[in-house]
């Protein structure tokens, strides 16, 4: 409001502020143009005094390799397809943790009960590994898929590609950094918040929705960005594995076996690419949803 009103007044803004507000940005620039020319030019000229394109591919392959997402590799699908399925997979497994993930936060956060039955078990459970959790999976779910979940055999869509055991990794994987950054962030609202609103005569409803639930915020979308972030990690690492037959990591393993590093190449700038827009995307939803957010 202040620097609002010093703009509509003609008055100039503080030294710091206008730092703040004015930043100096060639880094960034740098670091998004010249950087990736020069590790390309790097790449190209070892690629070419090696010689060896089975195992340092030179630029242009790789580049071709993305220039045809659609073109088809072996019995897996093509790069689109491959990258649409573990995307896919990624998005239903991080949606079922934030969907159960938040509100036990929330409720473990408020309800001091609560927390204390539940947080020996999450305390318990959160450092296993989400991929040590993948034989289980296979085991318990065999290899169904979402389709058949609800008794179509086959729906010759993507869905078919969706296993079970897979989603249930992703969930794990993401359910836990999203549950405690909401914990913390319920129970590291300020106690005079709450008095405040209690005071001016606010329910304990109206005191969650617009006192708790605001001020808890930031913390609730690191946990989603950490928990997107987690997902897309473990799905890769687990296409990997025994019991995956399609996905980006599913590819670039196989690939690799077949010793088309131009595949294997193009495969990781993908999933770099992937991971890179999902943060991203989750970094421009937390700024615009803690928009009032002052910076101290």
């Amino acid at each position: 409001m202040t620097c609002h009103y010093l703009r509509k007044r003609g008055k100039p803004l503080a030294n710091d502020e206008q730092k703040n507000r004015s930043p100096r940005n060639w880094p960034k620039l740098l670091g998004w143009t010249v950087v990736p020319v020069l590790l390309l030019a790097a790449w190209q000229i070892s690629a070419v005094h090696l010689q060896q394109p089975w195992l340092f591919p030179p630029v242009s392959r790789v580049v071709e390799q993305l220039l045809h997402p659609l073109r088809q590799h072996y019995a897996s699908g093509s790069l689109l397809m491959n990258t649409s399925v573990s995307l896919l997979r990624v998005l239903i497994g991080f949606a079922l943790a934030a969907v159960v993930g938040i509100p036990l936060g929330v409720l473990m956060g408020s309800v001091r009960t609560i927390r204390g039955l539940i947080e020996p078990l999450v305390e318990l459970l959160r450092p296993l590994c989400p991929i040590a959790w993948l034989p289980f999976a296979i085991a318990v779910f065999k290899l169904k898929t979402v389709p058949q979940l609800f008794g179509v055999r086959f729906s010759h869509t993507i869905l078919d590609h969706l296993q079970l055991g897979m989603i249930f990794v992703l969930f794990w994987g993401g359910f836990f950094p999203i549950l405690v950054n909401t914990l913390d962030g319920v129970m590291g609202v300020r106690r005079n918040y709450l008095l405040l609103a209690k005071t001016l005569g606010a329910s304990r409803l109206q005191s969650f929705v617009h006192v708790c639930l605001p001020a808890a915020m930031p913390m609730i979308l690191t946990g989603l960005r950490q928990g997107i972030a987690t997902c897309w990690f473990v799905i890769i690492a687990a296409e990997m594995l025994p019991g995956s037959d399609s996905g980006i990591g599913y590819l670039l393993i196989y690939a690799a076996d077949q010793s088309a590093m131009d595949i294997v190449i193009a495969s990781m700038i993908i999933i770099g690419v992937v991971g890179a827009l999902l943060s991203f995307i989750m970094r421009w939803m937390m700024h615009s949803a803690v928009i009032w957010q002052g910076k101290e």
